[in-house]
Order: structure tokens, then C-alpha cells, then sequence
């Protein structure tokens, strides 16, 4: 199944480009998000027609491998959430990697503040089987909506079951706006829901990483830097060879609650 998707979407989003085209656009991404990181606050990444096929036609693939391999590697949770709601979820790649792994395939819900990666996140579940539904929002305001409701609709005979997943998405942030989004996370943690970070390995990319781990420590947090020996579907291992990457496997950390019943009802 997902070898399949990965040539439909690779097709999707090469039609338009030649080949030369898209690979440049894979590389200047690349180049954005590591030699010229200091650029995100100023300047979009995906910026460009041809940047967001690249983010969404090649990188996408390899965030869902990575998850599709975490999700895995962290094995089932004794109960799985009914629902998981992916925070600046771009293309849905991140979600859609988590539930394909998972024995029961939770609902997706999918917030972005842009448009088009919504497109894309809906295209991508449908394509793979997935329920799930879009909605265009601030990540870090949805956060805090989503703490605000807890405390209004709590019922204390009734667990939340509810999965917070933030794929590659804290490490784009503002230092104020990740410190928000903390804030609501232990929130959530303290009322039981569980929730799944994967960031980059590069420690360049994730100054903040101690500082949450330690954050979400009293909830059972478990820290993780993953290495999978993975073979790449031939459509995009070919990709990734001309683009000059010559990966050997997939590289990520993460930080895992697993699902729990809330505190007070301990």
C-alpha cells in the first residue's frame, strides 16, 4: 500500500517539472531547512511552486517512513486514542506513518494554518485508506483551545482519548510561540492524553529538545534517537540518489507518552 502511494504521489508532483527542475527544488529545500535555517522566520520555506512539490512529492514520503518505523518501534499502546489530531500537520505525512502502524487506525485530524498542504493531507489519507478531516489553524492557538475544552468538557469518569501528534513541526517556531505550545502539551499530558514528537536529529535544528524532555519528564516521557536500516522504494531511492543525498537508512528522535488515564483518576 504505501509503496503505491509513494509512486502516485512522486507522479503527482513531478508531472509538471522535469526531472532536472525537481530535483533543484529538492536540494534548495534541503538547503533551507540546514545551511540557511536562519533564514524560516523571515523567509517561507515553501516559497515556490516548485519547493512545495518538493516538500510534499519527496520529503513527505520519507516523514511517513520514519513514523510508519517509530510507530513500530514503540509498539502498540495498551489503549489506543480514538483520535489523533496533527498539529501543523503539512501534507499529513507524520500522521498517516503513525496510524498505518498502529493496530487500529485512529481518526486523523489534521490543522494547518496554509491551505494547499490540507489539499494534500486529504489526498495523501484518502489515497492510503485513513479517515480523517482538515482544518486551517494556528497550531499553537488550536493547542490551547484544545487545553481550554478539556477543562470545560472534562468528565472524570471518562478518560480523554485523544493522541497529539507534532511531526517536524516545533523546530520552524518562534522561542515564545514553542514555550506556548509546551505549556499546552503538559496540559494535555496531565489529562491524560498521549502525544508523539519526531524532530530531526541534528541538534542545530532542536535547541529546545533537553528542556521539553525534562518538561514532560513527571508524565513518563520516553526519549528516543532512532537509526533504521531501511531500504527506500526504488521510485524514491532513485530520486534521492540523483539528488545527490546517497541515504543509507532513516534518521529521527522522538519523544513518546504513551496514552494514560488522567491524573486524578489514579
Amino acid at each position: 500500500m504505501i509503496d503505491d502511494w509513494i509512486r502516485q504521489l512522486i507522479d503527482r508532483h513531478t508531472r509538471v517539472f522535469t526531472r532536472a527542475e525537481f530535483l533543484r527544488s529538492v536540494r534548495a529545500l534541503s538547503a533551507r531547512y540546514v545551511e540557511r535555517r536562519s533564514e524560516l522566520p523571515d523567509r517561507p520555506p515553501l516559497d515556490s511552486p516548485g519547493k512545495r512539490a518538493a516538500f510534499a512529492g519527496f520529503y513527505a514520503p520519507l516523514h511517513l517512513l520514519t513514523a510508519h518505523a517509530i510507530g513500530h518501534a514503540l509498539g502498540p499502546p495498551s489503549h489506543l486514542p480514538l483520535e489523533t489530531i496533527d498539529l501543523g500537520c503539512g501534507t499529513g505525512a507524520a500522521s498517516a506513518g503513525w496510524a498505518l502502524a498502529a493496530t487500529e487506525r485512529p481518526k486523523l485530524v489534521g490543522i494547518d494554518r496554509l491551505s494547499w498542504p490540507l489539499g494534500e493531507a486529504a489526498w495523501n489519507w484518502t489515497t492510503l485508506g485513513l479517515s480523517g478531516e482538515t482544518r486551517r489553524g494556528d497550531l499553537v492557538g488550536t493547542a490551547a483551545r484544545m487545553v481550554h475544552d478539556q477543562i470545560r468538557d472534562r468528565r472524570p469518569s471518562r478518560p480523554i482519548a485523544r493522541h497529539v501528534m507534532l511531526g517536524w513541526t516545533v523546530n520552524e517556531l518562534d522561542p515564545d510561540s514553542r514555550r506556548r505550545l509546551l505549556e499546552s502539551l503538559l496540559a494535555m499530558a496531565a489529562s491524560g492524553s498521549s502525544a508523539l514528537v519526531i524532530e530531526p536529529l541534528a541538534r542545530r535544528a532542536t535547541p529546545w529538545w533537553e528542556e521539553w524532555r525534562d518538561a514532560l519528564a513527571p508524565f513518563g516521557v520516553r526519549s528516543d534517537e532512532w537509526r533504521f536500516e531501511i531500504t527506500l522504494p526504488a521510485v524514491l531511492a532513485e530520486l534521492d540518489r540523483e539528488a545527490g543525498f546517497r541515504r543509507e537508512g532513516l534518521t529521527a528522535k522522538s519523544l513518546w507518552i504513551a496514552p494514560r488515564p488522567a491524573l486524578d483518576e489514579v
